[in-house]
Formats: structure tokens, C-alpha cells, sequence
């Protein structure tokens, strides 16, 4: 698994170039996983011609913030090299209404073997991130354990966030086969305050209207009962915050989705998609129950590796955790450390969207959820 892990603060390009010129030029080192900060700010000409010149696969992306053992951080960066040689392929118009994902993938992989593990990032302002995972889980089922999680900025303007050895990728996925075992463990805590809303209008990740209403209407009447701010257009992301919507799926633990903004129109807009006719309910929850969640969640990790030796932890969390809690979430960490241990070095991130298959066996594309892999 890793041979070296490299971590900095800083969002100096230079400090980069050097690590990843280092590790590149070693000769046990297979590939690259690297996940940096938004606030880095780096130029892309200059990123770019780094990418092009590494002679290892890179893959991974540029996050809200990292998470490097103890803590996550708003600046810099982690770099991990690899022993093993990931087979990285990347996926292009994220976006596009006219790309029926399931087949594209079937062509992409064609020549490529399926493997233990996938790593899954893609830009999280993408508006199809979910038709990807169903076109992923339609070619390759359940066999591989997927993790990963959309990449991209907090300004919630589309750029540039995808290490790969092309460069930096907008509006795309990147995906890497690992020959790596991993034990998976999702959860995420958030509790039922008002069930079986039906989603009567949407398009894609823009739900419309809410039981024939308009969405943010029959949200905010519901969110002010709850709320001690009532929730407006001008507050709406950071009340939002503490009232996500839940997925009802059959037999399995709610999906959920995190409204970001508010349009003119009364739309929610979400991190990821919701269908017609989806029945949803308004979540919400208490400081307590997410470190409790994120603890099961590493505990479940660590029952499914049936004791095997762990070489990482890495651990994909969603940004809207770590807002919600504030200073408080470096507890919901040490939950995951309490656990896992100290030995195994923790990376990670905190994304906007989680993808995982849970202990059912799907494929998902979470918010405001916690998703722990024990490599």
C-alpha cells in the first residue's frame, strides 16, 4: 500500500512540486493519490505542467479541506505514494443530458480488469454525479469496494479540481482500479423531523416543487418550526446546514441530500440528484449523534476487514459535517482514530458528496455522511 505519505500546511505550489517530483522519480513507487485544499488557489497553467510531467498515474482532487491523522486542515496538501500501479481512466461531460453513462463506462473500461477497490472523484458541482455511480454499479455490481467524493470549492463555482496526469479536470470524474482490500463502513446520524415529503417536480439536482408546492416554500415553513434563525434566500446555506433532506430508499438507511441555495423561483438546489417522485423527509440532528455515527461507521469498517492488517485509513466526510459542527469536528475524527487506532496513518477529505456501496452492497452518492475505508 502506501510506501510514503507525505503532508504540508502550506499552499505553496513549490512545497508540491518538490514532493511530488521526489516520490515520482523512486522507483518503488507505483502511483500517486494526492488531495490538496481549494484555498491553495494554485495556477492552473503551472499545476498542469506538473501533471504532464510525472511519469506515475496521479489521480485524486481539490477539496473544501483535507484530512491529515488527527485533524483537518483549509490549506495544503497530502500526497500518497503508492507501491501498486492504479489503472486511472477519467470521465468527461459530468453534466451533459446526452451521455447514457452506463454505456460510456462499458466502453472506457472495455480492456480494463475489475479489481478490488475503486477510487471514485468527481467534481461535486457536477449536475449528473449520480447517473455515473448507476452507470459504475451497472457495469461492475458489487465486487469492488468504491470509495471517494466530489471534489470542488465552497464559492460553489465550477473549476478545475481533478488531479490527473491529463491535468487538472472540470466537470469530470476520475476513477483508479486498486488491487488494495478494503473494509467499508457508511454512516451518517441525521434524524427524521418531518417524513414522507413527495418530490412532485425536479430536474436532476434542482428539486421544484415539494407536494405540488414550490420547494423552498414547503422547506421553509417546516425548517422555522425547528429553527431558532428563521431560515430566508439571503441566510439559506448556513440554516440549511442543519436541515438536510432524507431519501427514503426500501429496506435501507436514508440517502441524504444537502439543499445549498435557493433560486429566484423557489428551487432547491442540491449536492447530487433526486428523481420524480421520490418521497423525502427533513432531517436534522445533535452534535452527539454525528460523532456517534462516525464512530459505528469505523467500527463497521473494522468489522468487515475481519481483523486483517490496515496499511490506511482513509476517511471521506462531507464539508457540511464539518460546517455544522464547527470547532467540535476534530471530535468527529478522534471518534474514527478511537477506533482505528493510531498506527494506520489517517488521509482524507472533506468533499462535497460521498461515494461508497454501504454494507447492502449499492453504490451510492451520499451528503452530509461519512464514509471510512480500511485499506
Amino acid at each position: 500500500m502506501p510506501k510514503e505519505i507525505i503532508f504540508s500546511p502550506s499552499t505553496d505550489v513549490n512545497e508540491l512540486a518538490q514532493a511530488l517530483r521526489r516520490v515520482d522519480a523512486q522507483s518503488d513507487v507505483g502511483s500517486l493519490l494526492l488531495f490538496s485544499c481549494d484555498e491553495n488557489d494554485y495556477e492552473l497553467e503551472t499545476v498542469n505542467r506538473l501533471l504532464a510531467s510525472l511519469s506515475k498515474p496521479i489521480m485524486g482532487g481539490v477539496f473544501p479541506q483535507i484530512l491529515y491523522q488527527d485533524r483537518a486542515y483549509t490549506s495544503g496538501f497530502v500526497l500518497v505514494a503508492l507501491k501498486e500501479t492504479l489503472t486511472v481512466k477519467s470521465i468527461a461531460q459530468l453534466s451533459s443530458n446526452d451521455v447514457d453513462y452506463e454505456t460510456l463506462i462499458e466502453q472506457t473500461f472495455a480492456e480494463v480488469a475489475s479489481a478490488p477497490t475503486m477510487f471514485v472523484f468527481v467534481d461535486g458541482l457536477a449536475k449528473r454525479v449520480a447517473s455515473l455511480v448507476d452507470g459504475l454499479y451497472a457495469n461492475f455490481g458489487t465486487q469492488p469496494k468504491y470509495i471517494g467524493g466530489g471534489a470542488g470549492s465552497l464559492s460553489f463555482v465550477q473549476k478545475p479540481c481533478l488531479y490527473t496526469s491529463q491535468g487538472l479536470l472540470m466537470d469530470a470524474a476520475v476513477i483508479g482500479f486498486s488491487g488494495a482490500q478494503t473494509a467499508l463502513g457508511v454512516g451518517h446520524g441525521w434524524k427524521s423531523i418531518v417524513p414522507d415529503w413527495q418530490v412532485t417536480k425536479v430536474d436532476r439536482n434542482l428539486v421544484q416543487e415539494i407536494n405540488y408546492k414550490p420547494a423552498f416554500e414547503v422547506y421553509q415553513q417546516a425548517v422555522n418550526q425547528y429553527s431558532s434563525t428563521p431560515i430566508s434566500a439571503d441566510n439559506f446555506f448556513s440554516v440549511a446546514q442543519s436541515f438536510p433532506l432524507g431519501i427514503n430508499k426500501l429496506g435501507g438507511e436514508k440517502i441524504v441530500r444537502d439543499p445549498i441555495a435557493v433560486t429566484p423561483e423557489g428551487h432547491l438546489v442540491c449536492v447530487g440528484e433526486l428523481s420524480q417522485g421520490d418521497y423525502v423527509d427533513l432531517l436534522t440532528a445533535q452534535p452527539q449523534d454525528l460523532f456517534d455515527a462516525a464512530r459505528q461507521t469505523a467500527e463497521v469498517a473494522q468489522k468487515a476487514g475481519n481483523g486483517k492488517a490496515v496499511k490506511l485509513t482513509l476517511f471521506i466526510d462531507c464539508i457540511s459535517r464539518a460546517l455544522f459542527l464547527k470547532e467540535a469536528f476534530d471530535e468527529e475524527v478522534a471518534q474514527v482514530r478511537a477506533v482505528t487506532g493510531n498506527a494506520p496513518p489517517l488521509v482524507g477529505a472533506l468533499v462535497l458528496g460521498e461515494i461508497a456501496n454501504s454494507g447492502s452492497g449499492y453504490l451510492e452518492f451520499y451528503n452530509k455522511t461519512a464514509v471510512v475505508g480500511l485499506l
